[in-house]
């Protein structure tokens, strides 16, 4: 039934690709990276990627992150080999660009659709497909699959939400996976999904998560340096990361309560998602609050700017690195929360909410090493912030703690290589892909 299942996808795929084509441009009134190369994302390859590469996909900013460990080993074990690198959003394109420059070919990752997959493939021709995280998409997994183009999904978690639409349709995730020659995944309890969801179980390895592994805190260090001097080196900062619809207004009622005991207090707000910067510059606006967009400060942002918001991509590193406490989002509201050890990396004390489903072992590691603080509602929130802001103690402990969970958690790419050395060395052009 797997085959018939897969049919409907494709069909209704098809059928949506005009929507998701509109998505994408109106996307681009926000980004308008996303109006460039667009002709990619339907398998027009530009003829600088070279036949034969190792295919690395990687949605955004946080599965490059994750490969770069992977794609560093690659580089320097496998120099005679291309890699190349796909991507979904425009800041993972950028920071595929930022941290390997020309050493890899970037491109947009093709609609899932039949016709732009089987154009990428043939133009690309991987001798291997090792797609990061969660990027179970069927028309490219099975079409590769087709194709003998080993496939190795590594970093693998599955969300609850993930698992939930999976078993749903069972047969598809059979039908999907079967193919694929080595599943890595974080945890024991991602093992047991992706078994269940229908992978072998003799091709499941628990290789812990790689983002451990990854390391970029020099040069956050140095940009946080300059940033602190243009805020004002004695202010006080509390950065809000990656936050969604309804976080933002809570979060900016504890400001009253905050600068009650810090006057200087500086709030820089992230939002997740570029279509609701203007929104969120109003609403904070409407609190009385002068408020000030990260692209139009000057050389030195006044003294009596209460708060700016971030409007810009791929610096949510560097502003961590400058502030005294991070708050992350998207665990106040039902999202399932988002990456906490991007602040612990850069020796910043963190801080999050109760919805934490899509990082629950992360989340859990952190708490158990004292590394971060949960908190269930926004009221307790302004406690734990009240409290880090006036003990520097505090704060350097948990810093402390969170430099020696991500070390002791170290070791994800050595278990990760094992696993997918062997589609590296098996392949050849006979088997990198063909019609």
């Amino acid at each position: 039934m797997g085959w018939f299942y897969f049919l409907i996808y494709r069909v209704v795929i098809a059928l949506l690709l005009p929507a998701i084509l509109m998505r994408f441009l109106v996307r681009g009134f926000w980004q308008p990276q996303y109006w460039h190369r667009l002709a990619e994302r339907v398998g027009s390859i530009p003829p600088t990627v070279r036949s034969g590469s190792i295919w690395i996909h990687a949605v955004s900013v946080g599965e490059v992150n994750a490969a770069k460990p992977l794609i560093d080993y690659l580089l320097n074990h496998h120099h005679d080999v291309p890699v190349v690198v796909s991507c979904v959003t425009p800041t993972g394109a950028a920071q595929v660009m930022r941290l390997f420059g020309d050493q890899v070919s970037q491109i947009y990752a093709p609609f899932d659709t039949g016709f732009a997959v089987g154009k990428t493939l043939r133009k690309v021709s991987p001798r291997a497909l090792i797609i990061i995280e969660t990027e179970l998409w069927p028309t490219l997994l099975c079409t590769a699959c087709a194709r003998h183009v080993p496939v190795a999904l590594v970093n693998l978690r599955i969300s609850d939400r993930t698992f939930k639409r999976a078993k749903s349709l069972k047969p598809l995730s059979r039908h999907v996976l079967a193919g694929v020659n080595s599943f890595c995944v974080q945890t024991e309890t991602d093992a047991e999904r992706i078994t269940e969801l229908g992978a072998s179980p003799h091709h499941v390895f628990v290789t812990g998560n790689l983002k451990f592994d990854f390391d970029d805190s020099g040069d956050n260090q140095t940009s946080a340096a300059l940033l602190r001097d243009r805020w004002g080196a004695s202010r006080p900062v509390v950065v809000l990361a990656s936050s969604h619809e309804g976080e933002e207004q809570e979060f900016i009622k504890l400001t009253t309560l905050l600068r009650n005991s810090f006057p200087q207090l500086l709030l820089l707000v992230v939002p997740r998602h570029p279509e609701r910067f203007d929104t969120v510059l109003k609403q904070i606006s409407g609190h009385g609050l002068t408020v000030m967009r990260r692209s139009q400060w000057p050389d030195e942002v006044p003294s009596d700017v209460d708060v700016i918001v971030v409007d810009s991509m791929g610096e949510l590193l560097d502003f961590y690195a400058a502030a005294d406490v991070a708050v992350v989002g998207g665990s106040f509201v039902a999202a399932g929360g988002h990456n906490i050890l991007e602040p612990l990396r850069v020796g910043t004390p963190v801080v999050f909410g109760p919805d934490m489903s899509n990082f629950r072992e992360i989340a859990s590691s952190v708490l158990a090493r004292q590394a971060g603080e949960q908190v269930k509602d926004f009221a307790r929130l302004g406690e734990a912030l009240t409290t880090l802001l006036a003990d520097s103690e505090l704060r350097q402990k948990r810093i402390e703690n969170g430099f020696r969970l991500l070390e002791s958690h170290q070791g994800s790419l050595e278990k990760t290589i094992e696993r997918v050395q062997p589609i590296l060395t098996s392949t050849s052009e006979s088997s990198a892909g063909v019609d």
